[in-house]
């Protein structure tokens, strides 16, 4: 599962890279290499072969000209949320809820709770214009991931059926059938999505092959904490050696470089693959100029739209996750939240929006691709195939990948419409859209957002628990009773929240406000230091699928907020 959190391990110089002492069967593993070449978003499938690493040129991605948006930042001192330590944050506000409610029975609903219409709604900060509007350019490339914890089965099952799917269609395109055999699939509930969607180019990738061999979330580290800047810039990039043939999208193809071998062996085996699959998906960073800390992005990444396939091993349903500002993203999610909500009910999916509206401050695998996109399903246990939790993930990817390919079919229409010498950007009007607006008034649609980082390094905040002292990834407190399986459940400063050892109970402090709501609660993955240990904080919001910014409510003119400041504190010792 993930909410996105940080790698907690360090390997940021020369003499850090020296010490880290990988798993003892790294050495074993060093057989073959190989790389893969970028290719823009618009040309061409993702390549399945072995190639030269070529990172070209690119002017700033549009999403890296976003100004910093989120609510929670409003009245910041202008502290990045992924900044430097700090030790207090006094001056800090974690949550802005200027009126928002924070009763589940309010974020299931489309409109007010009043039935009136609400004219205080204004974006946390004024979203830029972008020159090209989202909607006004087809997706081609879209990449499914599974396997990026290597324990998390269902997303491994899932891009495995679309290979799968993918023979059955190829096969029939030899033999020269017609897809009227597959018009009635869907009363048996198959669905080929390469007869279904044929505007979109899909890809699949298992991003942690060699943890999925182990049944592992992770080999060293959490791969999804493996794609900052930083980190990626910390892995040189290597000629591969032709000895044979390597497949980036299943394999680990970086340990049989013998000239890389004495670097590759100092680095975590997440690290090194992050590297492969920005390569493969990517790139997400310019190599020139820049520096580690302002690395520019790239402005045309080969992945359209990277659909990354986890679970969690708490209560979370259908939770769809995706990043504010990307208003493509917002629309997509919108049309997925309906069309679940309608197979499963209202509690059944949820939308979580992390506060991160410039690509280059995600660390996560999805953030590799021009757009990124998170379906999580639980609960489940971790190295277990459910049906049922396949099928919810299917239910979701299939909406995602439909609203792609009508979006597609609509540009296609419009090109074909227009005039002579139209550039074609005005296409944000489009029946799906429509469709959405009358689906939410106003294009608001509910949703949680998730709490920022309170630890450098982080992307969403959580409550951390203490560790016990023999081992790193044993809680020394348990969650309570009254907390397990409620996620999206609110919970109120002095609620239980921890039980101790000798039976105690540890309340909740309301240090992340006075009555916030818990996501993944006692999620099996955060049990990792590595994944950054604990339970996700998040709070009812709503954003604007026309602009993938959040919106939050006033009573004044200016649009000034309610703030709650918090001071961190590193766990409930």
């Amino acid at each position: 599962m993930d909410l996105i959190m940080s790698n907690t391990h360090s390997y940021g110089s020369t003499t850090a890279l020296a010490a880290y002492t990988p798993t003892a069967d790294r050495g074993q593993r060093l057989r073959r290499g190989g790389t893969m070449y970028h290719r823009p978003c618009h040309v061409g499938a993702i390549g399945r072969h072995r190639h030269p690493l070529i990172i070209g040129t690119a002017a700033l991605s549009l999403l890296a000209t976003a100004l910093p948006s989120s609510a929670f930042a409003a009245a910041s001192t202008g502290a990045s949320a992924v900044g430097s330590p700090q030790r207090h944050f006094a001056q800090r506000p974690l949550f802005a809820r200027g009126g928002a409610s924070t009763d589940r029975s309010d974020i299931a609903r489309n409109t007010d709770s009043d039935g009136e219409e609400d004219n205080t709604r204004k974006h946390a900060r004024a979203p830029p214009s972008p020159a090209v509007s989202p909607f006004s350019r087809p997706v081609t490339r879209v990449a499914v991931v599974g396997g990026t914890h290597g324990n998390e089965y269902t997303g491994v099952w899932c891009i495995k059926a679309i290979e799968r799917q993918r023979e059955i269609h190829e096969a029939a395109t030899r033999q020269q059938r017609t897809s009227a055999a597959n018009d009635d699939d869907d009363d048996d509930g198959i669905v080929n999505i390469f007869e279904r969607f044929p505007s979109l180019e899909i890809e699949t990738l298992l991003a942690n092959p060699v943890a999925y061999m182990e049944n592992k979330r992770f080999v060293d580290v959490d791969l999804n904490r493996e794609f900052s800047a930083e980190k990626l810039r910390k892995v040189p990039v290597f000629e591969a050696a032709d000895e044979e043939e390597c497949d980036l999208r299943t394999e680990f193809c970086s340990d049989g470089n013998v000239d890389a071998g004495e670097v590759l062996a100092t680095l975590p085996h997440e690290a090194v693959r992050a590297r492969e699959i920005d390569t493969l998906l990517g790139p997400k960073f310019t190599e020139e100029g820049g520096g580690e800390d302002i690395a520019p992005q790239h402005d045309d990444p080969a992945t359209c739209v990277v659909i990354d396939l986890h679970t969690t091993t708490a209560n979370m349903g259908i939770s769809l996750i995706i990043p504010e500002g990307d208003a493509l993203m917002s629309a997509a999610a919108a049309y997925v939240l309906d069309k679940c909500r309608r197979k499963y009910g209202v509690d059944g999916a949820q939308c979580l929006m992390h506060a991160l509206p410039k690509r280059r401050d995600r660390m996560n695998l999805s953030s590799c691709g021009r757009h990124g996109f998170t379906i999580e399903v639980g609960p489940t246990p971790q190295g277990v195939i459910r049906h049922d939790a396949v099928e919810k993930t299917e239910v979701a990817m299939r909406a995602l990948l439909e609203f792609l390919h009508l979006r597609n079919l609509e540009l296609e229409e419009h090109q074909q419409q227009q005039p002579k010498g139209d550039d074609g950007n005005d296409a944000s009007s489009s029946p799906i859209l429509d469709n959405l607006n009358e689906l939410y008034p106003g294009g608001i649609v509910p949703c949680y957002r998730s709490a920022p980082a309170m630890r450098p390094g982080e992307l969403s905040g959580k409550i951390s628990w203490p560790a016990d002292p023999a081992n790193p990834n044993f809680p020394a407190v348990m969650v309570h009773k009254s907390l397990q399986d409620r996620d999206f459940h609110p919970i109120r400063a002095g609620d239980p929240l921890f039980v101790r050892l000798d039976g105690t109970v540890v309340p909740y402090d309301g240090s992340h406000g006075e009555e916030v709501h818990l996501v993944f609660v006692n999620e099996g993955g955060y049990y990792y230091a590595s994944s950054g240990t604990g339970i996700g904080v998040a709070v009812t919001s709503r954003f604007d699928f026309r602009t993938g910014w959040f919106v939050v409510d006033s009573d004044d003119e200016d649009g000034a907020v309610e703030e709650v400041v918090v001071e961190e504190k590193d766990s409930y010792e």
